[in-house]
This record gives C-alpha cells, sequence and structure tokens, in this order.
C-alpha cells in the first residue's frame, strides 16, 4: 500500500519535508519510503508526518 505524507520523521529526528510516498506491505509491515516527485497511482493522501521511528519500534 502507498500512503503520502508531507513529512517524515527518520529515526534518528531528522525530518525530511516531502511530499514522501510509505509504504507497506499487505500486514502493515513497513517496506520503504521515498520523495513523492509525481502523482502515482492507488496512492492514499494522509498529509502530516508520518514518524518512522514509531514503526520501526512496532516492528520489535
Amino acid at each position: 500500500m502507498k500512503r503520502a505524507y508531507h513529512d517524515i520523521l527518520l529515526p534518528d529526528g531528522t525530518l525530511q519535508h516531502g511530499p514522501v510516498i510509505v509504504e507497506t506491505d499487505a500486514e502493515g509491515q513497513y517496506l520503504g519510503w521515498r520523495r513523492l516527485r509525481e502523482e502515482e497511482a492507488l496512492t492514499e493522501w494522509i498529509g502530516g508526518t508520518f514518524s518512522l521511528a514509531d514503526s520501526c519500534q512496532k516492528e520489535k
């Protein structure tokens, strides 16, 4: 699943301004992120800031 956010907060505390795409698998496990360069099909716009640190903690 692809979701778009304004920004992403990395585990080291760095805030990367976007927009960014965060991808997860069918079970919601984090797969990766990248900058949104153009409109992408099947992307849900969430907005706000995605916290990667929170996502990584859930996986542990």
